[in-house]
Order: structure tokens, then sequence, then C-alpha cells
């Protein structure tokens, strides 16, 4: 059955009712990295597949995963910096201990989408590396300062 005019397709419905209420731009590679099967390869959301079928949720999550990587690697250094200040203070966990988690184990390497190319995954590594040494840094001891 063809979508009506006044239905969204999978891709706007998850932005809509789901990446558009992520504030950041890494928030949303997070959100959506946790929905990468790694058993299967596949993205999973069971309230799309129900609504649209496995194929057009499976499309629309990894295409709005890639808009995401290619939104954040579309911001300049110190924007990148505030988004993920941003998103590490917006979390229920301590941010300072979450960026000294991240300096260890590179955790955020994790949010990468697959299709992500050796370039995008280079310059995303490295901006993620010297952003979070940035963040420690500037937080000192206890919580990395909010962006206005």
């Amino acid at each position: 059955m063809a979508p009506r005019s006044w239905q969204r397709t999978a891709s706007e419905d998850l932005w809509v009712r789901t990446l558009s209420q992520i504030p950041t731009r890494i928030g949303r590679m997070a959100y959506l990295s946790r929905l990468m099967n790694p058993e299967t390869e596949r993205y999973e959301h069971h309230g799309l597949t129900a609504i649209f079928g496995e194929d057009a949720a499976e499309n629309a999550l990894k295409n709005s995963h890639w808009d995401a990587l290619e939104s954040f690697l579309g911001l300049g250094v110190l924007d990148q910096r505030d988004d993920v200040a941003k998103y590490t203070g917006g979390l229920p966990q301590s941010a300072r201990r979450l960026l000294e988690s991240w300096d260890r184990t590179q955790g955020y390497n994790g949010f990468l989408p697959r299709m992500a190319s050796p370039a995008q995954r280079e310059l995303y590594e490295a901006n993620l590396r010297l952003i979070v040494r940035h963040l420690r840094n500037e937080g000192g001891a206890g919580e990395v300062p909010p962006v206005p």
C-alpha cells in the first residue's frame, strides 16, 4: 500500500518523533549507534519496523546515522567541542567521569556508523581525542562548564 500524502516516511517519522528531541549531533550518533545489533549488523527499532516495515526502518536508521555523522563533521572543531560538552553535561552520569573514561577507552568511537570512510573515521577520532582532553582540562576537578 502506497503512503498517503499526509503520512510521513520512516525517516521523517524518526526525525519528528525521536531525533529532533536529541539536542546534540553527537547525542544523535550515540542514540543511533545503540540501535545497531552487532549480531545481525542491522539497525533495529521495533516501533519504526512495526509501522514502516523492516527495510524502510533499517534504511531510515542507517541514513539518519550517516546524516548525523556528516552533520557533526560539518561543524568547526570549536562547535564540535560545544556539542560534545552539551552532550556530556546533559547526561545523568558525571561528565568528568565520562570524559576520563573516554580519554582512556575512546568509547566515543562506538558512535561512528559502520559505513564511515577511513578519512571520516580519522577526522572524527582525531577531533574527539583533542576535544575530550580539552574538556577534561577545562573542567579541572569539577564538572565540564555548561555551554551557553
